[in-house]
């Protein structure tokens, strides 16, 4: 009998040695793994220490406290039970925060949710002037864990545990990578089990020169702990949305995989492109998205230097208008002008150059506008001005990758007395030289934003004269067009008995076409007679060729 009751004491001693045994093993378990002690939101209820149970059986967290090394309070749950299951993470928040906040809402459904007696974590909170020291200390009083923060982290980015089965020292925490941490969930930092990311291998931006082909060269690789399998790259620009996918079978942790992606027959400009690796277990998806930028050039006289005023009237702007001689929508963001000197100077801001459309690139895009208010084209201007010599000098634009679309040099021969642009005659003809430009026969002395007063016109041979209206009685309108780009041009008015009586244009260059007035006044200014008036044109072409053509006018004025 003696025996027997013998044999009883010592299993009932070694039994409760075992379950002392299971919950010295289970305290030990529990660790710190995170500390929000400067939130992005309210000091008073945002605060939050997470802890999280590495054993295999469950802890009751009943009678445990926490706190900073001043004060420490008992552990509660909001509501329900405080037993933390075997891997699973306790989220203790501020007293107040339930009824005060939502920072973190939705609350993690797989996490325990706890807070403290007192209203607040610690000795009136947790400090972000100086570093403290945060406890866990278990019914027994053992201080189960311990870690000492770093001050001066982003608002909102809590200290995170990086290995969560290693110790507690400075090295093992790090600044959590979100804003607003991780509560209850596995820690931005720490190694995951699934985690796909991308990263980019060129640099950016990337140039395309226009007609070549570049690729871009994105890595996936595998930092996670298991293999990655039924994984896609997915790759879209500001344009047209999802342009290409490549997907993958498999990818063994620490393995990587290089995906090219081709970029050719893309319309010159700025784009962004983004690629996004797909892997529907993915823990940390904030490393599989990336982003670059991709600059196509223009090919060569794609846009054309096609009027410039260099020579402007007193207090005027200098500026520059280009022609999209394409059927292509630019982007102009990032094009250079520049004049004789090497210094080549950006556009500022973004401009879109429509097929066969103007763009006007000015000293001054203020002073532009108060002289042509009527202009509809975009108007930008550069960061500083390449100031354009009255007695010659160069245009030259360049697009985003630098190369040299058009450029255009005129000479101290061409300098002009009565402060008129320098127009192109023909789009597709030469820019360089000066037979292909003249200077702007409109009546404004520039054409910004509009077709050329001198462009050539696609027309029969010959010339054509005409008057409107007429008759007239205070001023009439002539208007001649030549089948040749420029010639030397008089333009005589005539009464009935064949003296001339005004000289409109004497052997004055010009282009294809022209405009001029007449207000019924001859030589000497005074109004002439009510009548019929011829008028007379005369054009020698370069080649030497005589144009004429005459039509009537009747002047109506005092009938």
């Amino acid at each position: 009998m003696a025996q027997t009751i013998r044999m009883e004491a010592v299993k009932t001693l070694v039994g409760c040695l075992s379950v002392l045994a299971a919950v010295g093993t289970g305290e030990a378990q529990v660790i710190l793994s995170e500390v929000m002690f400067d939130p992005s939101g309210s000091e008073f209820y945002d605060e939050f220490i997470e802890i999280q149970n590495l054993g295999e059986q469950p802890v009751d967290l009943k009678g445990w406290r926490l706190g900073d090394g001043e004060e420490t309070d008992e552990i509660v749950p909001r509501e329900g039970t405080t037993l933390l299951q075997a891997g699973a993470f306790g989220l203790v928040l501020d007293a107040g925060y339930f009824a005060h906040s939502t920072r973190y809402a939705p609350l993690p459904e797989e996490a325990l949710i706890l807070t403290v007696e007192d209203a607040t974590l610690g000795k009136g909170g947790l400090g972000n002037a100086r570093p403290e020291r945060i406890v866990l200390i278990a019914p027994s009083e053992d201080t189960v864990a311990s870690m000492t923060y770093r001050v001066g982290n982003r608002p909102g980015h809590s200290e995170e545990k990086i290995n969560p089965r290693a110790g507690d020292g400075p090295e093992n925490w790090a600044d959590s990578r979100w804003e607003g941490g991780t509560p209850g969930r596995i820690n931005s930092v720490s190694p995951k089990a699934d985690d796909l990311a991308l990263l980019i291998l060129p640099k950016t931006p990337l140039e395309v020169r226009a007609g070549e082909q570049e690729t871009f060269e994105l890595i996936v690789v595998n930092r996670g702990q298991r293999d990655a399998h039924d994984f896609r790259v997915e790759v879209s620009d500001t344009v047209h949305a999802l342009v290409w996918t490549e997907t993958g079978d498999a990818l063994a942790p620490g393995d990587s995989l290089v995906v090219a992606y081709p970029i050719a027959g893309v319309a010159p400009g700025r784009y962004v492109y983004s690629a996004r690796a797909r892997f529907k277990a993915d823990q940390d998806t904030s490393n599989n998205r990336v982003s670059w930028e991709v600059v196509v050039g223009a090919h060569p006289f794609q846009v054309v230097v096609n009027e410039v005023m260099f020579a402007p009237p007193t207090k005027q702007p200098e500026w520059v208008e280009l022609l999209n001689r394409s059927d292509q929508v630019l982007d102009m963001s990032g094009w250079q002008i520049q004049d004789s000197r090497p210094a080549a100077v950006e556009l500022s801001g973004s401009m879109r150059l429509l097929p066969g459309g103007y763009a006007v690139v000015a000293e001054d895009t203020g002073r532009f506008l108060s002289r042509y208010p009527d202009v509809t084209a975009p108007v930008v201007a550069p960061g500083r001005w390449p100031r354009l010599n009255d007695g010659g000098d160069a245009v030259v634009i360049r697009d985003a990758t630098g190369c040299v679309v058009d450029s255009m040099v005129y000479g101290r021969q061409t300098a002009p007395t009565s402060h008129r642009s320098l127009e192109r005659i023909d789009p597709d003809g030469a820019s360089s030289g000066s037979a292909n430009w003249l200077f702007s026969t409109d009546r404004a002395g520039a054409t910004p934003g509009q077709t050329n007063s001198v462009s050539l016109q696609g027309q029969s041979e010959g010339i054509q004269l005409s008057a409107s209206p007429n008759p007239f009685h205070e001023r009439v309108e002539i208007t001649y067009s030549l089948s040749i780009s420029r010639a030397d041009v008089n333009l005589w008015v005539f009464d009935h008995l064949g003296h001339r009586v005004k000289t409109l244009l004497n052997a004055e260059p010009g282009g294809s076409r022209r405009r001029v007035d007449w207000d019924g006044t001859g030589e000497r200014g005074r109004h002439l007679k009510p009548g019929i008036y011829i008028l007379y044109l005369e054009a020698v072409g370069p080649d030497g060729r005589v144009y004429r053509a005459r039509t009537p006018v009747v002047l109506a004025r005092g009938l």
